[in-house]
């Protein structure tokens, strides 16, 4: 029972790399206007910052923070819900927690 649940944990990590390209295809199609840059990664959680040209003028910036969640799904199968959101000068920072799963026992 203990090596599934350490192969378990194993398998529900963030991969890096994967990450990695999410951001970048969220900033193709966005910067300058808006773009993404990972902060932290953790095992359930997720610290991104959004700049962008239109952070002080544009209406409905934020959106972009629910489109990351999308991405997280459609280009990785990762549920993600918006934790925090907090503004520092120029950017916002953007916590996003995991998803709980649902196990049956």
């Amino acid at each position: 029972m203990v090596i599934f649940l350490e192969f378990v944990k194993i398998v529900k990590k963030m991969d890096k790399n994967l990450l990695e390209k999410i951001k970048e295809e969220f900033n193709s199609l966005r910067k300058p206007e808006c773009y993404a840059e990972i902060k932290e990664i953790g095992e359930d959680y997720l610290v991104l910052e959004f700049f962008g040209t239109k952070i002080n003028s544009a209406c409905c910036f934020d959106e972009n923070f629910i489109d990351y969640q999308y991405y997280l799904k459609d280009f990785g199968n990762l549920e993600f819900l918006i934790d925090e959101i907090k503004r520092e000068g120029d950017k916002f920072i953007v916590k996003y927690i995991k998803k709980e799963e649902k196990c049956d026992q």
